[in-house]
């Protein structure tokens, strides 16, 4: 089952990182596709949380064998 996660926060010298992130685990129970739209848009309200701290998307990705990253920088005061 696709499982969301928050990746520690990374500290570069100009930007503070954040990555949200969906494993690509299928859940062979889910026919729908249910579970993994769920998964999304749980990824999609974690970054909104960044977002209203400061931060902003700055891309993302989805790979067949790793599953989706979103990326979210903070530039530092």
């Amino acid at each position: 089952m696709p499982k969301t996660r928050m990746e520690p926060l990374i500290n570069e010298k100009e930007y503070f990182i954040e990555k949200v992130t969906i494993d690509n685990i299928p859940d062979l129970r889910d026919k729908t596709g249910e579970q993994f739209l769920n998964s999304l848009e749980e990824a999609v309200n974690d970054c909104r949380k960044f977002i209203a701290e400061g931060f902003s998307l700055t891309s993302y990705w989805a790979d067949p064998d790793v599953g989706m990253e979103f990326i979210l920088k903070k530039k530092k005061a």
